[in-house]
């Protein structure tokens, strides 16, 4: 609330690893997850390890809904909407990332009693809230049996592209 000029976070899973992994189970995740194996589905059957990485995946939070996803997890709830950046390391592992900006509009940050103004960079001492980028980063193995749940995932919940369920 002090202000730093666009400062940026980042959390792994060695430093933070309970922060880690409560976004790893978050809603927005699955489904970015989800989509990630839906998109290699055909490189799966083909049974070729060549992966395709995924850009920029938009988890948005919701509003109500999203409340009510996150429940009690201070972490999805903090984050909000974000985006989801996969990409294959090897054969058999994922790098993770997951990029949020809070900018000084952000709900979480515009507080009545904070100095919310923008950073001009000729003043000397200010008081401010910035833009500030939080970076999480994890890697996990790629799970085959996650091929075949997107399949049955596709046959229940044909209506809605990505669920979220199982992932």
């Amino acid at each position: 609330m002090w202000g730093k000029a666009d400062s940026a976070y980042r959390f792994n899973n060695q430093q933070h690893p309970s922060l880690i992994s409560n976004l790893k189970n978050a809603y927005q995740v699955k489904r970015a997850r989800e989509f990630w194996y839906a998109k290699n589905m055909q490189i799966f059957k083909a049974g070729d390890n060549h992966w395709l990485s995924m850009d920029s995946f938009l988890g948005r939070f919701q509003t109500l809904r999203g409340v009510c996803r996150a429940n009690t997890d201070m972490v999805e709830q903090t984050i909000g909407g974000f985006t989801v950046h996969i990409h294959p390391l090897g054969n058999d592992s994922l790098r993770y990332t997951v990029f949020d900006i809070k900018s000084r509009w952000s709900f979480f940050w515009h507080l009545p009693f904070v100095g919310n103004r923008e950073f001009k960079p000729g003043k000397h001492r200010q008081k401010l809230m910035a833009n500030s980028k939080w970076y999480f980063v994890w890697t996990e193995p790629i799970d085959r049996s996650l091929f075949h749940r997107r399949e049955l995932n596709t046959r229940l919940y044909n209506a809605k592209k990505y669920t979220g369920v199982g992932f």
